[in-house]
């Protein structure tokens, strides 16, 4: 009989991450694919990291995780976003090498102690009374485990469209899994019909880049991973290219919308909002003269250019029409045309913050399967579920992630409290407490959790420690170090309007246009020596901590007050049905998702707020204490 600790189902970016953290925290753990030269395959677009992605990026690798790490080494592209606001939506955007990106990943899981691959197709879960004992393999094949992950992605029943055509298939070159969709109904588990697509790929020697707009790498962007001072590509960064859809391109479309798969009515699934296709733009953005397009190299050597922006479902044949319209593309060459894939996915609201299912316990669910798109959003759920796999696997108390200690947290608790109703991704606006939240200090939320439950190595966790203490001697030494009356001529000098009053250099700082650097200048010119780091992430760290210090104060006090209503734990067998006077709407919506806490009951859409501050009054035991029984 084979036995292990966890199994975990899935190779992609969640089952990666899932499986590393259990392995990493000691656990024996096999790794079920379907095939192991896909271990880390990229099938979308060639990036890690963007808007609020790469704050999860960064999340993932604070904790211990791989992502950052291997894009830092097989990293192609790199630039900045939201350099043009504040610091709270500030992040990297790196493009890979979908060569060599697998390749690492594959190297790092086979290298991994207590980690075994196995390639192979699972057929269901198993279970008794009490919870989850292992996996059934196609071939009969039975594993057992304290702890399963499931990370299914789009395999479940996929579907693949272009135009007419129909494939069963999970994506380009992989087989759908058929049977595990069976056996999670079979547990009560809701499943929707959720569509995702890709875009057509296309010959660089094709494309006339003297029509785009060239948008070279930003070589002093830094590193995604807070291991490395710095990137560590195979050859020099490459540049990518902007152009544009035009009228022409939007007349190609709308002239053949009945050949496309979606708006035949031939897809069923729901497709994401925020990611939407080239039919989509062109039909619900009908004013929109034109539309951006990105074109992405997806290795260094290679000829396949990604066309960003051109996600579809339509044959191959309208594929190279409208292409040839755009700026640059005249002479288009199709290496392999875009397609949209159907899949099943299971409810979220099914699960508890852990990602652990509410009708098996000890089966964790993360990743596409759940409802999301995009490779941080399963990282991140894979990182979650694979801690608290291993976590469930040795009978130690689940590890929490909330909305205000991180990106991972704000989507976690969104798809277990308000579930989806599309696919679903993380942006920043999501996150209510998003300047606490930000890309620089993502090791400072998270890292020592990570090192509490067993993922930060000795080496990562001196790194922290080092840039820590270089972080509290510069804030001391700006706080302690005072310019008064005396020195208003030298504040004058740089532009500063003198006060009446003595103040910390730190207070300083929170003037508008007070930087550090002007800050050493003004403390060099009055005789002040501070102790501060000459550049990297502790400088950047201790000058946002002093401008924005105000604000950092004021969301620290709104993160203290929402911690207070997590910490109220609700009980399991809550018997809300029973309570008098809580409202039918919120009597439902609290008996079906089951919050665990009255912070999580408190963010359920529909449930009033008088209606939480009677299931408050019940927790105290104002009005009796109502149960029910949980089979």
């Amino acid at each position: 009989m084979t036995r292990f600790d966890v199994i975990v189902v899935g190779a992609g970016h969640a089952g990666i991450e899932a499986a590393l953290a259990c392995a990493r925290m000691g656990l024996t753990t096999a790794c079920i694919t379907m095939r192991l030269d896909r271990i880390g395959h990229l099938p979308c677009n060639c990036s890690i990291g963007g808007p609020a992605k790469g704050h999860m990026a960064r999340e993932v690798d604070a904790l211990g995780g791989q992502m950052a790490v291997t894009t830092d080494y097989a990293m192609t592209h790199i630039r900045r976003v939201g350099t043009g606001r504040g610091p709270a939506v500030q992040t990297l955007r790196a493009h890979v090498c979908k060569d060599l990106y697998p390749v690492l990943m594959q190297k790092t899981l086979s290298e991994q102690e207590n980690l075994t691959l196995i390639q192979a197709s699972v057929e269901r879960v198993l279970s008794n009374s009490y919870g989850v004992t292992g996996v059934e393999l196609s071939d009969g094949t039975e594993i057992f485990s304290r702890s399963v992950v499931l990370t299914t992605g789009t395999f479940l029943n996929g579907l693949c469209h272009e135009g007419k055509k129909q494939t069963v298939a999970a994506r380009h070159g992989d087989e759908a899994s058929i049977g595990l969709s069976g056996s999670l109904a079979g547990f009560g588990i809701r499943l929707r019909r959720f569509k995702t697509g890709t875009t057509p790929r296309i010959a660089l020697r094709s494309i006339d880049f003297s029509k785009t707009l060239e948008m070279e790498s930003e070589l002093e962007a830094g590193p995604m991973s807070f291991l490395h001072d710095n990137f560590h590509p195979l050859h020099d960064l490459l540049p990518c290219w902007q152009t544009h859809t035009n009228h022409r391109t939007h007349d190609v479309i709308s002239a053949n919308l009945n050949e496309s798969a979606m708006y035949s009515g031939q897809i069923a699934g729901v497709g994401p909002r925020y990611c939407p296709s080239i039919e989509d733009k062109i039909v619900k953005f009908a004013d929109k003269d034109s539309h951006p397009i990105f074109l992405e190299q997806e290795t260094w050597t290679g000829q396949d250019v990604y066309v960003q922006g051109v996600s579809t479902s339509l044959p191959a044949w309208v594929q190279i029409e409208l292409l040839k319209t755009v700026e640059g593309l005249e002479n288009v060459e199709l290496l392999r045309p875009g397609y949209a894939v159907e899949y099943d996915m299971a409810d979220p609201l099914q699960l508890t913050p852990e990602l652990m299912s509410k009708f098996v316990p000890g089966m964790f669910l993360a990743g596409q399967l759940n409802g999301t798109s995009g490779y941080e959003e399963a990282a991140g759920q894979g990182i979650v579920a694979g801690i608290n796999a291993a976590r469930y696997a040795r009978e130690d108390e689940p590890m929490p992630f909330s909305r205000t200690n991180s990106f991972i947290g704000v989507m976690v608790d969104d798809l277990t409290t308000k579930g989806v109703e599309d696919p679903y991704r993380m942006l920043t606006a999501r996150a209510e407490h998003r300047l606490l939240l930000r890309h620089d200090n993502a090791d400072e939320r998270l890292t020592p959790m990570g090192r509490e439950v067993g993922l930060v190595t000795d080496e990562r966790w001196a790194r922290f420690e080092a840039k820590q203490d270089e972080i509290t001697r510069g804030l001391t030494s700006l706080e302690i170090a005072n310019v008064s009356p005396a020195h208003d001529i030298d504040l004058a000098s740089f532009g500063i309007k003198p006060s009446k009053n003595r103040m910390s250099l730190f207070e300083l700082m929170r003037r508008p246009d007070v930087s550090l650097d002007m800050i050493e200048q003004i403390a060099a010119k009055i005789g002040i020596t501070l102790d501060l780091p000459a550049k990297g992430d502790a400088r950047e760290q201790i000058a946002l901590k002093a401008m924005y210090a105000g604000y950092i104060v004021q969301q620290q006090r709104l993160v203290d007050n929402a911690t207070k209503l997590d910490t109220m734990k609700i009980p399991a067998d809550w018997d809300y049905e029973a309570m008098a006077g809580l409202s039918y709407e919120s009597k439902e919506k609290l008996s079906r998702i089951r919050p665990t806490t009255i912070g999580q009951a408190s963010r359920i859409p529909g449930v009033r707020p008088t209606d939480i501050a009677m299931v408050i009054g019940y927790l105290k035991g104002k009005m009796g204490r109502p149960t029910v029984e949980i089979s």
